[in-house]
């Protein structure tokens, strides 16, 4: 059976953390109980007997009856101090976060027996980069995906749940009154029409002077009721506020009609406000969050323009479907410390990447400038880069750059480029005249390889997929488009659509060109041009006669080592350009022809036919491109008769031979200097060797490398 996906919110506090979930029947967030309470004691005990973990108020009664040792404060200050004391033991705050997460999360199988988190946003009064660290970790040590996790502190929450009411509670500004043993606060959104979406900014206002709390302690003083008319004066002089929220102990008999509050509640709804009493906001603003992002994703009605937020957009000039983008690394509005990603871009003949900030609030754009200096010497659009941005804080951007190289076509460096730069500062450095825009590259799920069996290259990548089709036409065939490749699109990318479309294409008889072009142009990487040309090259490929096609097959056998594939196509375009097609076929397609079927007996070490071949594309041009050749191929078997003879009988000048039995001297010599020479000499050295067995491996291998060349696959 298929599980229920609860989008979840879940307040941490010190003292009680509370949990919701979205409930689909109701369109708003419900509480989730834990043994009957909605709000559950931050509290963990380690029992004595078993050193087993309890939770809540298990955990309190089972300290209170002594039966182990309780454990507190471990969500607080964990920059400060990331452990905490257990009975004499240091223990991370983050395992103990994770134990306690883990077990209270038990309670959402109240909601359902097959209820499980399909996304959770995790809200607390504060956070910082240790306290994001510290929740990331427990989420992975429950084994749940990072992705699957949102952090925000109260204030966005507060912002996420007032703002997810009908309108009518948000047309003017909204305040929240929080009071507990810790004192009255107040907490203020501005809500700004003047943009759309509007924006939101939330400031909070200490009230201590007024309440403090200590007088929850004792019996209710009398002037209680006067002080907190005071303090809603104070906060609400000059503002036009459409909803009051109240909260925390302080509130909770204000809507029983036996509270303290008499003055201070007829102030409160003056002038048709709303006010509304609860204890949950936070969570209920956190599980709205959760439905937003992972059930609907999609963005908030509101812009929030908070401390502790980014104030600019930061992103990359891009390409999407040949139209200009913006890539973004970090959005307006987001946490700093959740603004972490992973971008994978490739650069086009760049040695400098453009960082943009732009406030989505004034459009006031700065940039800073990365160099990259060092840059491996790739062909363009060949140099994948991964770029990971973090914050160190709301203004303190991390850009970290990484050379991940571009599949095996051309394999990484791991160069490191690495900058921190403030985002509210303009950039010191002049914009170079140069490209700009990068091409946002795919990141597929798997590393799964699709093997190109003509050439043997392996591509991980759609955008490896289209540089290997744009730089091998020729080798493009109908068959390529195989259940094997929409099989390996399914599985990098996650997406049916592509490999659906290309086979719905295939399946209606559209031509090679057409389904070329139709996977070329769902992939942000070859621009029109280089679409263009290489939809006219399949064109003219189609237009060519048969013996040309097979002509062409053969070539491209021989070029990826297909030897002996290659001789069976060179032998039937021989047979067919003497006889069917003898006068449609130049001189010059047949010299190329039997010249091509030459050099495949010459990889084949057949020096007597390659000879041959070379001799009868001579015979029919006769100019130094053929001459040369033949002549190599009489030098390598050792014939200088037949050369003399060549060399009287086409009357051949000396300085023309000369030059070209010296290229072959050179070419000898480098042949002979080179790695691949040496490993074989040092492999037959071993012939004579006190170690045969050494020489058996190197004839073996050799052996198997060389059969390879006879593949007729």
């Amino acid at each position: 059976m298929e599980k229920q996906k609860l989008m979840v919110g879940y307040d941490l506090c010190t003292d009680y953390s509370q949990i919701s979930y979205y409930n689909i029947e109701k369109d708003e967030p419900d509480s989730v109980e834990l043994d009957g309470q909605a709000e559950i004691p931050t509290v963990l005990c380690r029992l004595f007997a078993g050193d087993e973990w309890l939770v809540g108020q298990q955990a309190v009664k089972a300290a209170q009856e002594g039966k182990g040792v309780p454990v507190r404060n471990f969500t607080t200050h964990i920059a400060d101090d990331p452990m905490v004391d257990v009975a004499g033991e240091r223990m991370e705050k983050s395992g103990l976060i994770s134990i306690f997460l883990t077990k209270t999360l038990k309670a959402i199988e109240n909601v359902s027996a097959s209820a499980e988190i399909g996304f959770i946003t995790i809200t607390m009064e504060d956070i910082d980069l240790a306290a994001a660290d510290a929740l990331k970790r427990a989420i992975a040590s429950m084994g749940m995906d990072a992705k699957l996790l949102a952090l925000e502190s109260h204030r966005l929450s507060y912002e996420y749940y007032a703002l997810s009411q009908r309108r009518e509670l948000w047309t003017h500004d909204v305040g929240l009154f929080e009071y507990d043993r810790h004192g009255l606060r107040y907490h203020h959104l501005s809500v700004s029409w003047k943009h759309h979406p509007p924006v939101v900014t939330a400031e909070t206002t200490e009230l201590k002077q007024y309440l403090d709390g200590h007088e929850l302690s004792d019996q209710v003083p009398p002037e209680m009721d006067r002080k907190f008319l005071e303090a809603i004066k104070e906060v609400s002089a000059r503002r036009t506020i459409s909803t009051y929220y109240l909260m925390g102990e302080g509130f909770a008999e204000a809507g029983s009609g036996k509270s303290w509050m008499n003055l201070s509640l007829k102030q409160l709804c003056a002038m048709k406000r709303h006010v509304f009493v609860g204890q949950n906001l936070y969570a209920r603003g956190a599980c709205y969050h959760s439905y937003d992002q992972g059930a609907l994703g999609k963005k908030p009605g509101f812009a929030a323009a908070n401390a502790g937020l980014l104030t600019k957009d930061i992103y990359l000039r891009s390409v999407h479907k040949h139209a200009p983008r913006k890539l973004v690394l970090a959005a307006s509005g987001t946490p700093w410390y959740s603004a972490v990603s992973k971008t994978a871009i490739i650069i086009d003949d760049q040695e400098q990447l453009i960082i943009r900030m732009r406030d989505p609030l004034t459009n006031f754009e700065q940039t800073e400038v990365l160099q990259l200096d060092d840059l491996p010497e790739r062909p363009p659009k060949t140099t994948k880069l991964l770029i990971e941005t973090s914050f160190q804080s709301e203004t303190s951007c991390r850009i970290r750059i990484t050379d991940i190289g571009f599949g095996e076509i051309f394999a990484a460096t791991g160069k490191v480029w690495e900058e921190q730069f403030d985002i509210t500062e303009a950039a010191a450095v002049p914009l170079q005249a140069g490209k700009e825009s990068v091409i946002e590259a795919t990141m597929p799920l798997e590393v799964f390889p699709l093997d190109m069996k003509m050439s043997g290259t392996r591509i991980f990548s759609l955008e490896e997929l289209c540089w290997y089709l744009s730089k091998n036409v020729y080798v493009t065939t109908y068959d390529l488009f195989d259940e094997k490749m929409f099989f390996w699109m399914d599985k990098i990318t996650g997406n049916h659509s592509l490999a659906l479309a290309i086979a719905n294409y295939k399946s209606a008889g559209k031509s090679l060109k057409e389904i070329v072009r139709l996977l070329l142009n769902a992939v942000d990487y070859l621009d029109n041009g280089e679409i263009a040309r290489i939809y006219n090259k399949l064109t003219e490929m189609e237009n060519q006669n048969p013996l040309e096609q097979m002509r062409l097959a053969a070539d491209n056998y021989n070029r990826y080592g297909h030897y002996m594939a290659a001789l069976k196509n060179y032998h039937h375009v021989v047979y067919q350009m003497s006889h069917d097609y003898e006068e449609e076929m130049t001189r010059q397609f047949k010299a190329d022809t039997w010249h091509n079927m030459g050099l495949a007996f010459l990889k084949l070490h057949n020096l007597k036919c390659a000879a041959e071949c070379m001799e009868n594309a001579f015979e029919l041009v006769k100019t130094q491109e053929f001459l040369a050749p033949y002549m190599y191929v009489l030098e390598l078997m050792g014939d200088h008769e037949r050369i003399l003879a060549l060399i009287r009988q086409e009357e051949i000048t000396p300085d023309i031979s000369d030059a070209i039995l010296n290229r072959y001297k050179e070419a000898e010599n480098q042949c002979r200097d080179s790695e691949s020479n040496k490993k074989v000499q040092t492999g037959l050295a071993f012939r004579n060797s006190t170690s045969p067995e050494k020489y058996r491996d190197f004839v073996r291998d050799y052996l198997e490398q060389q059969k390879k060349n006879y593949d007729l696959s």
